[in-house]
């Protein structure tokens, strides 16, 4: 086919996407007729039609759900290159404070840092394990991880995760022994393992829906810990039930080697966010470092 029609996929995608040539022109700021000739020119060295076009609609044929399903997500990494082509274009050297929790930690940072670090060996990250809500501006971080439903409306706040749901988890020789739960109430007559807050010494609650809305259960049992890492190996031992976001566990229940419970009594909650002032919006570290970090969709 010799050099890539790029403008000519680039229309393509543009008429896909809006559904006429009129409104691809007017997105991409190109006249009419110009769309139109970009689009004839690219079917004619494909040699195929990629619409069929009528003068209320324009439709893809086969031809053009076949390249549209292979074109788009290509763009869009060449643009995501391009544009990491471009931000390291510039020397980022600097440093970059963040306050957050462990078990937030492993959920938002853990599996991209040893890539960030690669990419930008000039900035120094500094990691602060906390759960309790600090000032950062007071205690000088750049940035904090928290849940989205915990952070303040003068924060600006970028999505890290998804919506995250809880999951209760057991091994099956715990299950094997003692049974399934059924109903949260059920709990009360197992062994559950108890996740106590660093900052606070509060015990975590144990949430749960039903059909007046979220309620607590206060389970019991003979192990308390401060770590995600005890808990879930404490779990794995077989000595009792435990209680954490899902995605902390994902492999493992995809294994088989920990099992959920009360699956339809789990809550969700809106996600982790990372959260800054105002002021640091225009600190570059800081928005290189988010860039990197952040949900993409």
């Amino acid at each position: 086919m010799g050099k890539l029609p790029i403008s000519g996929i680039e229309v393509f995608l543009a008429v896909a996407r809006h559904g006429s040539l009129k409104r691809a022109s007017e997105a991409l700021g190109v006249r009419s007729p110009a769309i139109s000739y970009q689009l004839k020119t690219l079917e004619e060295r494909l040699g195929t039609a990629l619409f069929l076009r009528t003068t209320r609609s324009v439709k893809l044929t086969d031809a053009g759900r076949a390249l549209l399903a292979r074109a788009q997500p290509a763009v869009t990494q060449l643009e995501e290159a391009l544009e990491e082509a471009r931000a390291s274009s510039h020397v980022r050297k600097g440093s970059v404070r963040v306050t957050l929790p462990y078990f937030a930690y492993e959920l938002t940072i853990a599996k991209k840092l040893s890539a960030f670090q690669v990419a930008y060996p000039e900035i120094e990250l500094e990691l602060s394990f906390n759960e309790a809500f600090e000032d950062i501006v007071t205690e000088s971080f750049h940035a904090g991880v928290r849940s989205g439903s915990h952070i303040r409306d003068d924060m600006i706040a970028v999505r890290l995760t998804p919506p995250l749901k809880q999951v209760f988890f057991a091994s099956s020789a715990y299950l094997d022994k003692h049974g399934r739960p059924e109903r949260p109430e059920d709990l009360l007559k197992h062994n559950c393992i108890r996740y106590r807050y660093i900052a606070s010494k509060r015990i975590a609650d144990w949430e749960f829906n039903g059909p007046e809305g979220v309620t607590t259960v206060d389970v019991k049992g003979r192990l308390i810990v401060n770590s995600t890492s005890a808990l879930i190996s404490a779990v794995r031992d077989g000595l009792g039930i435990g209680w954490l976001f899902r995605a902390n566990i994902e492999n493992e229940l995809a294994t088989g080697k920990l099992q959920s419970v009360l699956d339809d009594y789990a809550v969700q909650e809106p996600g982790h966010f990372l959260y800054y002032p105002k002021a640091n919006a225009n600190i570059e570290v800081l928005r290189v470092f988010i860039d990197f970090m952040k949900l993409r969709n």
